[in-house]
């Protein structure tokens, strides 16, 4: 098929299992050092020790988890297709995986110390689905836990960015043409080509995004049974590698309230 069309994150991070840089399930395309640099941020900020359960949900390419290898008593990812967990599995078999969804975890209730979620719930197009997956992390929180939720952005990133979010090809060219110029254009309507003879395949992802402000975010937490303890702009790295402030995303530490 040349042109996929897709509506939903849960497909498209099962077609980035097929690829064969295990990287791409972290949803930073060629961004390789910035995983790292963000995974090491959060590494700093819940400190993890020999004694904690580490839960990391939606955990991409497992760059975290393996920081946090050998470090802690027990690191368990979750991702939400049994393609991730396969393609995970077989790169890094020390590690644990489970194929699950954020919105119901199959884990004990107070059975983690440490939970990371970061870049996850923005890929959520619906609010009852952010608030079941928080209530899960409540649930699963030993008292006294760290929980880690990142990237949270405060607009809609697509609209701002300009991300064409529909199923049409000529539509997206359209797109591309007004939004982008001739040159993004035409190397689009290369690819098209390619995809034609089926040399190449283009994937159109109509999914829409999370996005709320910080005010309304704990809010949001607290109703799930989370308590905040600090919040901040997430921060990155820049094309030539400086670090930087987000635009709109920011990222928040939470405990369980109980």
């Amino acid at each position: 098929m040349p042109v996929l069309r897709i509506d939903n994150y849960i497909d498209a991070y099962r077609l980035k299992a097929q690829s064969q840089d295990i990287h791409e399930l972290a949803g930073r395309q060629n961004k390789n050092a910035t995983t790292e640099f963000v995974n090491r941020q959060i590494v700093a900020a819940i400190e993890p020790n020999q004694f904690d359960v580490l839960v990391d949900v939606g955990c991409g390419d497992a760059t975290l988890m393996k920081m946090a290898e050998g470090r802690v008593a027990e690191c368990i990812g979750i991702v939400s297709t049994a393609e991730e967990k396969a393609r995970l599995e077989s790169a890094l078999p020390n590690l644990r995986f489970i194929a699950s969804t954020a919105q119901k975890l199959p884990l004990p209730s107070n059975s983690a110390s440490k939970i990371v979620c970061n870049s996850v719930l923005v890929i959520f197009a619906r609010e009852e689905d952010v608030q079941a997956a928080l209530r899960e992390m409540a649930r699963i929180a030993q008292p006294g836990a760290t929980i880690w939720v990142g990237e949270i952005p405060e607009i809609d990133e697509c609209a701002y960015y300009g991300m064409y979010r529909g199923h049409s090809m000529p539509a997206f060219l359209w797109h591309l043409l007004r939004h982008n110029g001739l040159r993004s254009f035409l190397g689009m309507i290369r690819r098209w080509l390619k995809a034609v003879t089926g040399s190449e395949q283009i994937i159109l992802n109509s999914a829409r995004n999370f996005y709320v402000g910080p005010e309304k975010m704990i809010s949001l937490a607290q109703a799930c049974g989370l308590q905040l303890k600090t919040y901040f702009r997430h921060k990155e790295l820049d094309q030539d590698g400086n670090v930087v402030e987000s635009k709109f995303r920011y990222n928040y530490i939470f405990t369980p309230l109980k």
